[in-house]
């Protein structure tokens, strides 16, 4: 760790478009590789496509496969082992024997362009499944899962069907990389997120790749450590959301208000859902939206429409240009006709910490094209249970620090981005 205990790495939102990445060295080889910035999970998982297994002098393999489901999509693949290395270009840092997966099968479009995903999150979500009993019992040559030969078996059933089949297996914790790179002791178990955007901006027509990344509004840093310390990046003191469960970084969201309007109290996690996830808002930057319960979705609609029914009319001509996979530029948006979103959580002490989602966070302009609006307030989704998404549109509003380190199972300060 530098003298300061942290270290800055640079992020962009330009090649995945609604998501961070951050460039990884895999191997022996060091081969880089841009994978997601996730809070809402804990896997380190890429395609192949680059990385070569055989000419890693230091990779291993194991036992362990992995399934992953995310709602519509999906992933499953052989668990390996090798040397991860974090570099900024000037300092850089090596996990070894570091556990990851290779995804050999997939459903749908997981990690848009990206070569993969860096969960950030706990173990509860880094679940893998030893299939020694399943080599014994097939009296073959094969003893590990790479090189992978489940592909055919996954083409004819599915993604879900294979994960039903892994759990007849016996369940194997894995160490997620972030947790590795704190027990090395190379970080304080700490990191921070310096953002901007939730979706990129592109404020001028055929701009290439390059052009996007240099944006300034397109650029971010994730900060490693001590991120407080960065005295830089932030004003004042940062308010402390609590961390009530260590899986999904999940928080109890108390109430959200609109500008202008009493505040509504946010409903609890159904009962039925309470064992697998845990409270009713978490805080996820691998989200591009905020996705709301639908009672907190709907209170916020009518109250547009209480200040202007034809602020409506922007969202539901927004939602006809999704369905029709078109691009929606509107002439006459005017921001500040809109109200700020307040969202109020759980403090560390008895006390209550209140958020700002401003108009140009949850409006973002400028979206993929020039001239493009992009509305990120998302209703709940079909069978997703009472818990709200609190992605990139509040996470990019302040300098956001994941202290896993502070209390019971951490705390997530929020403090004014300069």
């Amino acid at each position: 760790m530098t003298k300061n205990n942290h270290i800055k790495f640079p992020i962009n939102i330009a090649q995945a478009q609604g998501a961070y990445s951050l460039e990884l060295l895999v191997g022996s080889e060091q081969v880089p590789l841009k994978l997601l910035i996730d809070t809402g999970s804990s896997t380190l998982a890429f395609h192949a496509t680059r990385y070569s297994v055989e000419k890693d002098l230091n990779s291993s393999t194991t036992q362990i496969a992995q399934c992953v489901t995310y709602g519509m999509g999906g992933w499953a693949g052989p668990m390996l082992n090798s040397t991860i290395t974090y570099s900024n270009g000037d300092t850089e840092f090596v996990i070894h024997d570091a556990s990851f997966s290779i995804i050999s099968n997939e459903k749908g479009k997981n990690f848009l362009s990206l070569d993969g995903i860096l969960g950030l999150a706990y173990h509860h979500l880094n679940k893998g499944y030893n299939l020694s009993n399943y080599y014994e019992s097939k009296n073959t040559n094969e003893t590990h899962t790479y090189p992978w030969t489940f592909s055919e078996q996954i083409e004819q059933t599915g993604i879900d069907a294979f994960k039903k089949f892994l759990v007849k297996f016996p369940e194997k914790d894995i160490t997620p990389n972030f947790t590795a790179f704190a027990q090395e002791n190379i970080s304080l178990n700490k990191f921070a997120l310096s953002i901007h955007r939730s979706i990129v901006y592109v404020p001028q027509k055929n701009m290439t790749l390059e052009q996007k990344e240099n944006e300034d509004l397109n650029k971010g840093l994730f900060v490693i450590g001590d991120a407080e310390a960065e005295k830089g990046l932030y004003n004042g003191s940062p308010q402390v959301v609590k961390v009530v469960h260590d899986a999904y970084y999940n928080t109890k969201l108390l109430s959200v208000r609109v500008s202008g309007f009493d505040a509504f109290r946010a409903p609890p996690l159904d009962e039925a859902h309470v064992h697998n996830f845990f409270s009713n808002a978490i805080i996820d930057s691998g989200s591009s939206y905020l996705m709301l319960q639908q009672q907190i979705y709907e209170h916020i609609i009518d109250s547009f429409k209480a200040i202007d029914p034809n602020l409506l009319t922007f969202i539901n001509e927004f939602k006809k240009t999704q369905e029709s996979q078109s691009a929606y530029c509107p002439k006459n948006l005017d921001l500040k006709q809109w109200p700020n979103l307040y969202f109020t959580f759980e403090g560390t002490e008895e006390n209550e910490v209140t958020l700002c989602c401003q108009p140009d966070h949850y409006w973002q302009l400028d979206a993929l094209a020039p001239g493009q609006a992009f509305f990120t307030l998302l209703n709940q989704i079909p069978k997703w249970p009472n818990q709200s998404v609190i992605g990139l549109p509040i996470i990019s509003s302040y300098f956001c620090v994941f202290d896993r380190s502070s209390g019971t199972d951490g705390v997530i300060k929020f403090a004014e981005k300069v």
